[in-house]
Formats: structure tokens, sequence, C-alpha cells
């Protein structure tokens, strides 16, 4: 009798222990102590492009020379831009949009976002489109610019470009107080007088050069001819082993990030996609 009380209760705790073990490591249960939870934290946090640090007391008309080149749209954000911004995503490739202050409204805002998010710069082109040569207010004409820019997309402009390429070198410092790099161009295609897409195209093949710097408009008028021409031309770029990049990364300008939890209105991104020369800075 006492065998077989003894043998009862060696398979009642038998199966009291099968059944606790049965329970380890399921969806319910916790994780085992050598394998820990992830931090929430470490999975949310991203990094948004907050600007660009830029350097320099002259007025930049092209970057080294080397096998890259830069575009720059300027007179926007205007109601072909989006446009812009389509096809430069089509094409795989990125460019820098010199903004209007008076233009940039929250209108603009979503075409704005998408260009950062793209990996686009967006650079100061003054308040009002003026000579600044003529202009006693300089100053304001870039400050308010950059201000309305990174009140609406929280991005801070850190290259300039003056109007009509009409600057002399107090002009130049003046920005530099501002942060700003003052960068004209050394290809010109014109567009702005309306030629075909397919002068636009040979105008820019023509002219490019390792280290270019190209000036054309996705602002003030009808932009259809430029928007059909530029496929064509990065294609063509292409082909002669040039490089797209944006008018910093030319000139050897950082990028500047800040790390948030949220997916900042769609331009988040994690740690292992910040380009390498990235500056990353505390959030404020």
């Amino acid at each position: 009798m006492r065998r077989r009380l003894a043998m009862l209760a060696l398979l009642a705790v038998t199966a009291f222990f099968m059944v606790v073990a049965s329970t380890q490591g399921t969806e319910t249960g916790p994780p085992a102590a050598s394998e820990p939870a992830p931090s929430p934290g470490r999975l949310l946090t991203r990094y948004r492009v907050v600007g660009c640090r830029s350097h320099g007391d002259v007025a930049y008309l092209h970057g080294p020379h080397r096998r890259e080149v830069a575009i720059g749209f300027d007179d926007g954000p205007w109601s072909d831009t989006a446009a812009f911004v389509r096809m430069l995503e089509r094409n795989r490739a990125r460019a820098t949009f010199f903004l209007i202050g008076e233009q940039v409204n929250a209108g603009y805002r979503t075409t704005l976002l998408r260009e950062l998010h793209d990996g686009d710069v967006l650079g100061d082109h003054t308040f009002t489109h003026p000579y600044l040569t003529q202009t006693p207010d300089v100053y304001s004409q870039l400050e308010r610019t950059n201000r309305v820019i990174h009140a609406l997309t929280g991005y801070t402009s850190c290259v300039f470009r003056p109007p009509y390429g009409a600057y002399d070198e107090s002009i130049v410092r003046t920005a530099r107080s501002l942060g700003l790099a003052t960068v004209l161009w050394n290809v010109d295609p014109s567009d702005y007088t309306l030629p075909s897409s397919e002068a636009i195209a040979q105008r820019v093949m023509e002219q490019v050069q390792p280290g270019s710097i190209i000036i054309s408009h996705d602002g003030g008028g009808p932009r259809g001819e430029t928007l059909a021409a530029y496929p064509h031309i990065i294609k063509a770029l292409r082909r002669r082993a040039y490089r797209i990049v944006t008018i910093p990364e030319l000139l050897d300008f950082h990028p500047v990030y800040v790390p948030c939890i949220r997916l900042c209105d769609g331009i988040g991104v994690s740690r292992r996609e910040l380009p390498r020369d990235a500056i990353i800075e505390r959030a404020s």
C-alpha cells in the first residue's frame, strides 16, 4: 500500500512540473531571462532633418572638380512644384529648391515635407525676390524667409541664392551671419525664357562639367517645358557617369538631424538611414 501511494505521489509531482513547463515561453508568458524584451524607446526613436551646416565667406559658382552635379530649382513653391517632386522621385534624383518667402504658406506644407522626406534641400531665395544690391533690408529679406520655412516645416536653410544673381560682398557677409552660404551657378539653360524642353536639355548638357551647379525654375511662370526636360537631363548626366547630389552635398555641407519619438510628419528616419556625414543634435 505504501509503495502504491508513493508511486501516485510521484506521478502527481511529475504531472505538475510538465504543466508548468508547457506554459513557459508562450505568447502570454514573460520572456525568458536570456532574451530580454527590446526597449520600446529604441524601437520608436526616429530622426528628422532640421537643416544643414554651411561654411565659407564666398559666393559659390560650382563645387569641387569631381564627377558630381547639383540641380537647383528657383522661385517656388508654385503650382508646378509638386509635379517636380514627383518627377525627381520617379527618376530617383534629388535637388535643392530655393523658396520665395512670401509664397511659403500652409497650402504647400505637404509638398515641402515631401521634399524633405525625399532628401531634397530647402534653400532661401529672399522674401519678395528683389534685386538685393538695390535693397536696404537684405537681412530682413533673408531672415524672414528662413523663419517662415522653419515655422512651416521645422527646417532651417543653410544655402541662399540671390535673385537674378545680384550680390556683393556685403550681401555674402549678411547671409553668412544667418548661417547661409551664398550659392549661384555655372550652368544656365535660361528656362525662364520658355524655350522647348529639347533646348533646355541641350543647353544643360553643353555647359555641364564636374562640380557644376545647374539653375532652373519650378516657379515664377509656366514650367511644363522645364519639367519635361529634366528626365532626359538626369538620364544624360548618368550616362556621363555624373552623380546627382544636392547643393549642400556638392559643397560638403553637413545635414543636421534631431531625434524624435513620433514619425515627425512622415520625414523621420532610423539611425541606420542617416547620411554618414550627418550631425545629430539634441531635440530642443
